[in-house]
């Protein structure tokens, strides 16, 4: 009979007692001040009765220019007076254990520094949860750290 490497038991522990890591999230984490980027928000439903609704505010100073239609889901823009997309809101049904992921198109801020989403996900037993907690909290809201741009030579290329 074969025994377990303390390296597999090691391994076995630490899945064990991890839990699943199933929040709302936005990628890339990490984006360059001033440039365009597009950003993929991705909803996992870990709950047993099917996700409805996902609501997504726009931090503040990124400029979203434009969303993509995720099939079998309705999209409200809400616009800010001057004309700017602050939040987004997406209707639909999301089975357990399935998840779903919203494209956006947008401008980052001039400046470095973070961006805090605060989205909210509603499921058809009526639960809401606002993942808009502190890192390391049961409700992350998802976070982008905008660096620094780097600077394009003069003559790059030429």
């Amino acid at each position: 009979m074969r025994r377990a490497t303390p390296i597999f038991a090691a391994i076995m522990a630490v899945a064990v007692t991890t839990p699943a890591q199933a929040h709302i999230t936005v990628a890339p984490g990490e984006g360059a001040a001033g440039t365009r980027q597009v950003y993929v928000v991705r909803m996992p439903n870990e709950k047993q009765v099917d996700t409805v609704r996902l609501d997504l505010r726009v931090p503040e100073g990124l400029r979203v220019t434009s969303v993509r239609q995720q099939p079998g889901w309705s999209m409200t823009l809400e616009h800010s007076p001057s004309g700017s997309i602050v939040a987004i809101h997406c209707a639909g049904a999301l089975g357990p254990d399935q998840y779903a992921e919203f494209a956006l198109q947008a401008r980052n801020p001039d400046q470095p520094g973070e961006l805090r989403w605060a989205a909210r996900q509603s499921y058809s037993d009526g639960l809401v949860v606002d993942w808009t907690g502190e890192r390391g909290s049961k409700t992350p809201a998802p976070v982008t750290t905008i660096v620094p741009a780097v600077p394009v030579p003069e003559h790059a290329g030429h």
